[in-house]
């Protein structure tokens, strides 16, 4: 599984800093934080997560669901072959059976979309959509350097125009992937129906 270190490792090799002389390992924590929200967006993590609901409430809490970016669908009652999706909507933290049984305070299953982590102990992005995390965190970080080394002095004067040459480049290649996968990662309406 592939670690936030690894990460910090491979975004160094293609911005030419393997000692980490230029960036430090929390600014490449910012940038790479920065392109996974951005690339979760358009390829979730998508999870089955079961909640309990509260006894004669329609409404549900998902204030307590880290990274939620939707709900696709609700099963109340969990575990019903075949699943009793329910039709809801969703205001804020708040989803709200619309149809159905009145909850009794047992579990319902949620479909939801959730933002990619990575930590020490590994992430949740599949493996086809690494490069283009370490793509949109190279790009940010190179965007970075390019304004700050205009306001440095450097033996080299090309570094800033070399670095925003960098950043376009890979802001472009990271922007039409999203594109790309945008269509498959869009949230549906915040209400669903059966299937």
């Amino acid at each position: 599984m592939t670690t936030l270190a690894d990460f910090r490792e491979r975004m160094r090799i293609d911005l030419q800093d393997p000692d980490g002389e230029r960036w430090t390992d929390a600014a490449l924590d910012r940038h790479f934080g920065r392109a996974l929200a951005e690339l979760s967006r358009a390829a979730p993590r998508e999870a089955r997560l079961t909640a309990a609901t509260a006894p004669g409430s329609r409404e549900l809490s998902l204030a307590g669901i880290p990274g939620l970016l939707g709900v696709a669908r609700a099963e109340y009652p969990a575990g019903l072959e075949p699943p009793a999706f329910r039709r809801f909507a969703v205001f804020g933290s708040l989803l709200r059976f619309e149809d159905g049984p009145l909850p009794d305070g047992s579990d319902c299953r949620l479909w939801c979309r959730l933002l990619h982590e990575a930590d020490d102990a590994g992430s949740t992005l599949p493996a086809a959509l690494e490069d283009i995390a370490v793509l949109g965190a190279t790009a940010s970080a190179a965007a970075e350097a390019a304004s700050g080394t205009l306001e440095r002095l450097t033996l080299n004067a090309g570094t800033a125009a070399a670095y925003a040459a960098m950043a376009r480049e890979r802001e472009t290649a990271f922007r039409q992937l999203l594109r790309e996968l945008g269509g498959r990662g869009r949230l549906r309406a915040r209400r669903a129906g059966a299937p």
